[in-house]
């Protein structure tokens, strides 16, 4: 059997960035493919799904995602919206985004910050521990002022601390609603980035300083969102209404030649495609991702399979025996 011969192609767009709640940056509209595995031996007949990741970051995906959500539990997050604390709300909608992330390929760390910050919880693989996950998002309290500097930080080292998984791409989602010291904020994206995280998108619920947030995701590399309506951020988070990275739509054309308009993806830009059966030779995926203007990006997937061994064996045995019975007919 010989080995997948696997090309990924990425074609990037300079684009300035709308969502369906509300958003502002300028990025590189990226899409790429997570998996499978490029170098693994694929075989006719095989069931595939490939999935990939779409953005406005420029980011192209690696073989999965750590992801820290920076969450405020400052005081203020205790102030009734639409019947349910703004501190409900995030954790509603946190929790709805870690259910719509792909288990096999994503693990989690939870931080809370106030005054100060607290890791909740740890990068945790969802394949093994979402419960954990879920659970330190419920314990998120609503006390104390709003150092949104003092969660990048603390995020910045669980991202790139030991518990980081080579390959993958490291990203916070950070969320508030008050008020911050803005250069103190700019200076720990920058230092984070500096230090290997690949994106820090901003979510900005009712009250928060606009310049403020912006200027954190300016600086990681991310994308701003103003979620001015809170009964659309569980929507925005799992993906169903806009998402956090900037995209508007991904298209994609399979192996057979068939057409899948606006698949589905989640709150960060992941998309699974359906079953597919590969054929002999060349399989081939192509990803097409646009933002709100209209700009895109293009990736490409070629996976090769080829026949079982048992097919040689069969093969070779039939040629045997159709060889011993021409040299009978002419003995």
């Amino acid at each position: 059997m010989t080995k997948i011969i696997r090309q990924w192609l990425v074609v990037s767009a300079v684009a300035s960035i709308g969502l369906g709640v509300s958003s502002t940056s300028i990025a590189a509209v990226a899409v790429s493919w997570t998996g499978p595995s490029p170098l693994a031996t694929y075989s006719v007949g095989e069931i595939v799904n490939p999935f990939g990741n779409a953005n406005a970051s420029g980011i192209i995906g690696g073989t999965g995602l750590d992801l820290a959500l920076v969450l405020d539990s400052s005081g203020s997050m205790s102030t009734i919206n639409s019947g349910k604390s703004r501190n409900a709300w995030l954790e509603e909608a946190s929790a709805a985004l870690v259910n719509a992330l792909p288990v096999d390929s994503t693990s989690v760390a939870v931080i809370d910050f106030d005054s100060s910050a607290s890791l909740l919880q740890g990068l945790t693989p969802l394949s093994s521990g979402s419960a954990s996950v879920l659970s330190a998002i419920t314990a998120i309290d609503a006390s104390g002022g709003t150092a949104i500097d003092a969660g990048i930080d603390r995020a910045s080292t669980e991202l790139t601390g030991s518990n980081h998984i080579d390959g993958r791409t490291q990203m916070m989602v950070v969320v508030s609603d008050g008020e911050s010291n803005r250069a103190a904020a700019v200076a720990s994206a920058t230092a984070a980035l500096g230090l290997g995280v690949d994106a820090i998108h901003t979510v900005g619920i009712p009250g928060h300083n606009v310049l403020t947030m912006q200027s954190i995701a300016t600086a990681g590399n991310g994308i701003y969102t103003n979620a001015s309506d809170l009964t659309s951020l569980v929507d925005l988070f799992n993906g169903t209404a806009g998402n956090l990275v900037g995209i508007d739509y991904v298209d994609v054309t399979m192996n057979d030649g068939s057409f899948i308009s606006h698949i589905a993806i989640d709150g960060l830009g992941n998309f699974v495609l359906p079953d597919a059966t590969l054929f002999f030779g060349a399989n081939v995926f192509t990803a097409v991702a646009y933002d709100t203007l209209g700009n895109s990006a293009t990736a490409e997937l070629i996976l090769t399979a080829v026949p079982e061994p048992s097919t040689y064996a069969m093969l070779g045995l039939g040629l045997v025996l159709v060889g011993c019975a021409y040299r009978r007919r002419i003995a």
